[in-house]
């Protein structure tokens, strides 16, 4: 590998990944949630692809598949708990209306209830939401580069969809 190639480590449905410099998380979603967590004075990043909002019981289990268990398991990776999740960012990104029509509720589809879901969680753990990027008709690509801490999210355009 030469010195300047990154590393990407794609993030799957369910999935839980940290990265460190020289790599970069990444990660496609429709009404997934993309939760991301930066800690830059450590070198250190982590995202889950989370498929629902509340895992039916509490574990200590590496899981992304719930919002909930994704950031317990994001804080076990990352090895950081305490005051230290005061130092962490987070991104909230994902969670469009893909199947549904669109003028539909937005309460009642998964992606607004995965979105809610990460906010809650952030904010009864303490850490600071810095981007959110969420709803819509449109996928996102989201990659977080592991060395600098920095983020991009682009829009999917979603074939045949208005937006």
């Amino acid at each position: 590998m030469c010195v300047n190639e990154v590393q990407k480590i794609h993030v799957q449905i369910g999935q839980v990944k940290t990265g460190r410099a020289g790599q970069s998380l990444n990660a496609i979603l429709g009404s997934c949630i993309g939760l991301g967590l930066l800690y830059p004075a450590r070198g250190i990043c982590g995202l889950a692809h989370c498929l629902l909002s509340k895992s039916p019981e509490t574990s200590d289990a590496i899981s992304g598949r719930h919002v909930d268990q994704a950031l317990r398991s994001l804080q076990s990776l990352m090895e950081v708990s305490g005051k230290d999740l005061r130092k962490i960012q987070a991104i909230v990104v994902g969670g469009a209306n893909m199947t549904m029509p669109a003028d539909t509720d937005p309460g009642r589809l998964v992606g607004s209830i995965n979105a809610r879901s990460a906010y809650r969680a952030l904010r009864d753990a303490g850490v600071r939401n810095i981007h959110e990027d969420v709803g819509g008709v449109q996928g996102r690509q989201v990659a977080i580069d592991c060395t600098s801490g920095e983020f991009t999210v682009k829009s999917i355009p979603r074939l045949g969809a208005r937006t």
